[in-house]
């Protein structure tokens, strides 16, 4: 009996041995539930991590939204995941069944560190097993959300849908949206988050008796914390875009010099735009709205070069340091594809951006497109970009604009 009981306790020593080695070693494939605490809850953030050879890959899930991240590291214990294009990484290590680190980003302050918990095998986004949702979210709301002041409202668009207890969705405002938004109504309790490796966004409300929705949101990195309530109205609008940003009195056209990524001037007047149609992006790489709208633009240019199409892309970047700015364009630009000009134009406050090109109104959104015909006159400005989260706004806009483009191509010089 002593024997078996001895025999016994070795054998248990031995399992749990193994299994500490099989912790140790590590990170493994499947689906990870990802975990930031801020001020109104829990932001949660699903990756699966997959594995080819010594290869890994982490892929973010955002409702229908798949992004694979640029780079996957797994050694041992220890897990990073890379998104160049956004500057940002994320890195852990396990402790017991639990992935323990940070997100590291860059931020107009300096760089910024979010602590982040994670656990393997948990592939739900907010609850296990959410209770009945008590109405269908399912259309579009008139959203106003309120600035920490408790004054200033901004005023965009809900877009949802669902699915049993199941939502996804968008807030569109004019400047930007919220990109894919995912998460659940659990009885009364809605909760949304998303994050694409560089934007991180949670969004709770409470259903009120009368059916519209009151709660508020929390944008990761900055941690501002803001009042939102909607009310279903089909009928909600934005201001179009298309007038926002304009030419001021005296000024028929757009005019700049600067730098390209190898410090050479760059400028409208130069051989390679005359007589072509030129599509001028004020835009940064630190921006999610840009990320979107390089997504569209990059391939769309190159498809049409041929045609007499040419982009510039007017870069203002966090750092006021060169040689930084042209890194994170560097990497942007192979992110997707980019092979058009991208310019070190200056930092990101929007009032030194304005005073760089003294000829618009404003810049008031980035980014902002400029669409130029062959003679070198401004045929349109659009503020902001709807983004493949905004559904059949971001349809809409290809069309519209491949319209546009077509008609300016067949114009003679």
């Amino acid at each position: 009996m002593r024997n078996a009981k001895f025999a016994a306790a070795l054998i248990g020593t031995i399992w749990l041995a193994a299994g500490h080695q099989v912790a140790a070693a590590g990170i493994e494939p499947g689906p990870w539930r990802f975990v930031i605490s801020s001020p109104i809850g829990d932001m949660p953030f699903n990756v699966d991590l997959s594995r080819s050879g010594e290869a890994w890959t982490a892929t973010l899930i955002n409702g229908p939204e798949r992004i694979d991240a640029e780079t996957t590291t797994v050694a041992g214990d220890t897990l990073t995941i890379a998104f160049p294009s956004y500057d940002s990484r994320l890195s852990g290590a396990l402790d017991g069944e639990t992935l323990r680190g940070a997100i590291t980003f860059n931020s107009a302050h300096g760089s910024v560190d979010v602590p982040f918990t994670a656990r393997h095998g948990e592939a739900f986004r907010f609850s296990p097993k959410p209770t009945e949702a008590k109405i269908d979210l399912s259309g579009t709301w008139a959203v106003t959300a309120l600035a920490p002041d408790g004054k200033t409202a901004t005023h965009g668009i809900g877009e949802f849908t669902q699915n049993g207890t199941a939502v996804d969705g968008s807030v569109i405002y004019v400047n930007a949206d919220t990109r894919f938004l995912n998460g659940e109504l659990s009885g009364d309790t809605l909760a949304l988050s998303t994050f694409d490796g560089g934007y991180g966004t949670l969004w709770t409300a409470q259903v009120q008796p009368d059916g519209s929705l009151k709660g508020k949101s929390f944008l990761m990195g900055a941690g501002l914390v803001t009042a939102w309530s909607a009310v279903r109205d089909d009928t909600v609008m934005l201001p179009d875009p298309n007038t926002l940003t304009y030419l001021k009195d005296g000024y028929d056209r757009v005019e700049f010099s600067f730098p390209d990524l190898d410090g050479k001037p760059v400028s409208l007047a130069d051989d390679r735009f005359k007589d072509k149609v030129v599509i001028v992006t004020i835009a940064g790489t630190w921006c999610p709205t840009c990320h979107d709208e390089a997504r569209f633009l990059a391939p769309f240019v190159a498809a049409n070069r041929a045609r007499g199409l040419e982009a510039i892309a007017l870069q203002y970047e966090y750092s006021p340091e060169f040689d930084q700015a042209v890194a994170a364009c560097r990497k942007f630009a192979r992110r997707y594809g980019i092979d058009f000009p991208m310019l070190i134009a200056g930092t990101s406050d929007k009032a030194a951006a304005s005073a760089s090109l003294p000829m618009i109104s404003a810049v008031l959104v980035y980014p902002t497109m400029i669409v130029i015909d062959r003679k070198g006159e401004v045929r349109r400005i659009h503020t902001s970009f709807p983004g493949p989260a905004t559904g059949r706004r971001h349809e809409e806009f290809k069309r519209e604009f491949t319209a546009l483009i077509d008609e300016l191509l067949a114009e003679g010089a």
